[in-house]
């Protein structure tokens, strides 16, 4: 309750104490669908391990996640996404980093940074909320913004080229 204290000042007031929150192993992950044959079906991967900082003084944030850690559920497709698309062996971590602006009420904020995977680092906006020492967010990639192959098996199953990306955090203070 302190951190969403201080947090609800530092945003109605623009100023306070010099606080920096650290992140360990918080949740990463991605939504997208794939069609086949016609028929949209939603599928997500999922990892533990998002690491990084947030400093409410000067309102910056950094991210880091190991995407080996990204999981699907579907072993055969952890292993074609880390080896053919992601290639995690080349480009073995996604970051994020910017800076948080309050976004209308208590708590919700918007994350103005650049996203970097697979090599290629663009400019990404999320929308999130920091409340009982919690962070989530939500912004959205896409795929070949990041020269990341849209996957196709068959030509009877096509990923999506879009994907939803979140994150949900502990705060804790350093």
């Amino acid at each position: 309750m302190k951190s969403m204290v201080i947090l609800v000042l530092f945003l109605a007031f623009g100023s306070v104490q010099a606080q920096i929150y650290s992140i360990k192993n918080g949740i990463a992950k991605f939504t997208t669908s794939a069609e086949t044959m016609g028929i949209d079906s939603q599928f997500e991967g999922v990892g533990a391990g998002l690491d990084g900082t947030l400093n409410l003084k000067d309102s910056t944030f950094r991210f880091t996640f190991e995407l080996k850690k990204l999981k699907t559920g579907i072993k055969l497709r952890d292993t074609h996404m880390h080896e053919d698309y992601l290639e995690t062996d080349s480009y073995p971590t996604a970051t994020f980093n910017g800076k948080i602006k309050p976004n209308g009420r208590p708590g919700a904020v918007i994350a103005v940074g650049v996203f970097t995977v697979h090599g290629v680092s663009k400019p990404v906006t999320a929308t999130g909320f920091i409340a009982e020492n919690r962070l989530k967010a939500r912004w959205m990639i896409r795929l070949t913004d990041y020269n990341i192959e849209i996957p196709e098996k068959f030509i009877i199953n096509k990923v999506k080229e879009t994907l939803s990306m979140s994150i949900d955090v502990e705060i804790k203070e350093k």
